[in-house]
């Protein structure tokens, strides 16, 4: 190690998180599955030259799979160095750092399939290549796709006993019944309670849901990501619901929603794998707009 400490981040630290953007001091204050045990500071001089975290990905957690020894479970580690060139010793000693972190918790799921990962887009060959070094490899490849908001949005119909409309999920019955919905379709998979809270502060956040009376039947979500350019991600039907044109609906009636607010692309992404959803999409007008790799090391 060089003449700098890796360490916990701690309750003085909150100056030094908002230095390496607002983004993560945000998360940092407020997102509930962001915990000090799972954060650590590269310092010199009391000076912080960079920040790693782990979180759990949603598919940690997921319900239905303990019975799967395959069934992947991801760790998503981040490693920044706030804007400031980055040293790769330093960089080094963070990876070793979160690895060993991911171990630990490894110990207390023994019998889960753990996996610490990146998300690196396509062209970045710098981080690809450092990640692949030391010892990750690529798990999966997500799909993006775009779709143009100066051109129509289509018009489908819609099974007359289904209503969709925003939904704001701001108390704890409404985003219970959104988790319940998410994790039957994603097959266990849903966020964290504390990342649905969390991502109703997002910029620009609104879900479009589709009911059948009281019944949650599905959702669109859309939320800023640039001038003009909106998400349209978490697009999800319960599987009972499914093939009766409801998925297209959402979709477009969130793209109608952004093209009146005057936004000129919307994006999303999917795993390279699901045939099914990237069909749906092309067929709506998305387009090709890059991929991106996860990578992973598994931890042992």
């Amino acid at each position: 190690m060089g003449d700098w400490i890796i360490r916990n981040v701690d309750d003085g630290d909150e100056g030094t998180v908002a230095a390496f953007g607002f983004a993560l001091h945000m998360h940092y204050l407020y997102h509930g599955d962001f915990e000090q045990k799972n954060m650590f500071l590269a310092v010199k001089d009391n000076e912080a030259l960079a920040l790693a975290h782990l979180t759990f990905h949603d598919t940690f957690h997921a319900a239905g799979h303990d019975d799967d020894p395959e069934f992947i479970r991801y760790l998503t580690g981040e490693i920044s160095f706030g804007g400031g060139e980055e040293d790769e010793a330093v960089k080094d000693a963070l990876l070793d750092t979160l690895i060993a972190r991911a171990r630990e918790i490894k110990a207390q799921y023994p019998h889960k399939r753990i996996v610490l990962n990146q998300y690196i887009d396509t062209g970045d060959l710098g981080e690809q290549s450092y990640y692949l070094k030391r010892g990750f490899t690529v798990y999966e490849t997500i799909v993006i796709l775009k779709y143009d908001l100066t051109r129509p949005v289509p018009v489908y119909p819609l099974p007359d006993d289904v209503q969709i409309r925003p939904f704001l999920l701001n108390h704890d019955e409404a985003r219970e019944k959104y988790h319940q919905a998410e994790q039957a379709s994603f097959d266990g998979v849903a966020w964290s309670l504390n990342h649905l809270a969390w991502m109703q502060g997002t910029p620009e956040m609104v879900n479009f849901c589709a009911f059948s009376g009281d019944q949650f039947l599905g959702n669109t979500s859309t939320w800023r990501i640039g001038d003009g350019h909106s998400a349209t991600e978490n697009v999800f039907v319960i599987p009972q619901w499914r093939s009766r044109g409801i998925a297209r609906n959402l979709l477009c009636a969130a793209l109608s929603y952004l093209k009146e607010q005057g936004k000129s692309v919307a994006t999303l992404g999917t795993y390279g794998t699901n045939k099914k959803a990237i069909r749906l999409y092309t067929r709506l007008g998305y387009e090709l707009d890059g991929f991106r790799l996860t990578l992973g090391y598994g931890i042992e």
